[in-house]
């Protein structure tokens, strides 16, 4: 830039002319852009967020007084946040401010400084998603697989497991340098602080940042918190490094950012929100993807949530996101209630890229199991007119129960893709032929542990991935099977 561009940026002024709670609009700055940043002349920074034929709308990001005909600058900066290997183990607000009552940031003056409002990388920088994103839990990795780089939207009602099933993701990602990024978006600073602290107790907060702007924030702050996320992640992903970013909650995202329109006076659509919400969140999700080398390698796999009821499944927000996203894990706390962890509903969960990502054996396992469970459930409809069964009716429904309480995870738990193979086929052997699902409850804590510290059984479960037959891999566990019924004895 040139020195008298320079000098004309920084001379260059605006006043106010009116406020409305975070939200002012000044007159004068001729050559404003969005995005660009201000400073009254008592310190108050403020970002533009809109341009009309006759003023300029700014966004306040500090607290203080705002009097018309209060004197604002133009600065050289733009919203904006500096990111380095730092920040993983700290919790910072939007702005990069640290929040977890630690030391200062360790950043230097050649720290760059990175837009928190950018395109997302144009295809030709994108790859096809192959790698599969291993979450430790059965259920996910066998029935609902995630790819590196897939957009998975977590939907539910409150208090179905969401929180915690997320925060036991970002634990099971030890040592497979997966950076985790948890963005807290207008959630209680109690809440916040005891996510930290159990991430903490872990060590999952060393490959762990956490952005978090709480409910008693100013909405501009609460706003940028997913921007800020997207691009702490991009930095890392374009080191070459897998990304993990939880966005919790974008349902939060979407009020705040109609409480910020409707104060500019834009006129509301279906259910009060902009006309330009799903805009603002398909720019951000856009971000996340695999990446080619020349896109820095790495990828961003996103999972935002959203609570809601379950009675409005089919309310503007739910239907947006299902439609920018590559599936959808539905949280239902009537399956919680009956001790179903992680509560999601299989039937109506979707993942739309996962599936390309499993090998052989995953795969039709996977199809065997869903294809029971829906035969389970047909067959339990009719069930309800007969007082008496076939064997093979009995056999299905005992073998989904089985299932169903094989797949039931406790958090801190990890099982290892291998290990997920021989605990979910055992159902279909002569294992649990005589066995009832009081019998599993009583006894599925010795099983874990043999499948994950017994070597034995740990190098005969990594020998089957090779298998890409079903048939073949339920001969192979024929002889195991004394083995596993002498441990329940």
């Amino acid at each position: 830039m040139r020195a008298q561009e320079y000098h004309q940026m920084q001379d260059e002024v605006g006043y106010c002319v009116a406020s409305r709670d975070f939200m002012v609009f000044l007159d004068g700055l001729p050559t404003i852009k969005i995005n660009d940043m201000v400073v009254s002349d008592n310190g108050i920074r403020g970002w533009v967020s809109s341009l009309y034929e006759n003023k300029v709308e700014v966004l306040v990001l500090d607290e203080g007084i705002i009097s018309p005909g209060q004197l604002f600058k133009r600065v050289k900066a733009k919203v904006s946040i500096a990111t380095g290997e730092y920040l993983l183990g700290r919790a910072i607000n939007p702005l990069g401010v640290p929040i977890d009552g630690k030391r200062m940031l360790s950043k230097s003056e050649n720290d760059k400084l990175y837009e928190l409002d950018t395109a997302a990388p144009p295809l030709s920088m994108r790859k096809f998603i192959t790698d599969q994103f291993v979450t430790g839990v059965s259920l996910i990795d066998t029935l609902l697989p995630l790819g590196k780089g897939q957009r998975q939207l977590v939907i539910g009602d409150a208090h179905a497991g969401k929180t915690a099933f997320l925060l036991d993701l970002i634990i099971n990602q030890r040592d497979s340098n997966v950076v985790c990024i948890y963005a807290s978006i207008g959630k209680p600073i109690t809440q916040v602080k005891s996510m930290l602290e159990l991430l903490g107790n872990t060590g999952a907060l060393a490959y762990t940042v956490m952005i978090a702007a709480s409910s008693s924030e100013a909405a501009p702050l609460i706003y940028l918190t997913p921007q800020t996320a997207f691009t702490i992640a991009e930095y890392f992903q374009r080191t070459g490094r897998d990304v993990l970013l939880i966005l919790d909650d974008i349902g939060n995202h979407a009020k705040i950012y109609r409480e910020i329109s409707l104060l500019s006076g834009r006129s509301p659509g279906r259910e009060s929100y902009p006309g330009d919400i799903f805009y603002q969140h398909s720019h951000l999700l856009e971000r996340a993807g695999s990446f080619k080398a020349e896109g820095g390698g790495g990828s961003i796999t996103a999972l935002p949530v959203l609570e809601l009821n379950l009675s409005d499944f089919s309310g503007f927000l739910p239907t947006n996101l299902i439609g920018m996203t590559d599936g959808h894990l539905l949280f239902n706390s009537n399956l919680r209630n009956q001790g179903r962890i992680p509560a999601i509903d299989i039937s109506l969960s979707v993942t739309r890229v996962g599936r390309q990502t499993q090998n052989r054996l995953q795969n039709l396992l996977s199809n065997k199991i869903r294809q029971l469970l829906a035969q389970a459930e047909d067959l339990e409809t009719v069930s309800r007119f007969s007082a008496e069964l076939p064997y093979e009716t009995r056999l299905i429904l005992k073998q989904k129960a089985i299932i169903q309480e094989l797949i039931s995870q406790e958090g801190l738990v990890r099982i290892p893709i291998a290990g997920q193979i021989v605990l979910l086929a055992l159902p279909f052997t002569a294992l649990f032929l005589d066995k009832d699902v009081n019998f599993i409850q009583k006894n599925k804590p010795v099983l874990l542990n043999t499948l994950l510290k017994d070597q034995r059984v740990v190098q005969f479960s990594q020998s089957l991935l090779k298998l890409e037959v079903l048939d073949e891999l339920l001969k192979a566990l024929e002889p195991w099977i004394p083995v596993f019924a002498k441990m329940f004895k």
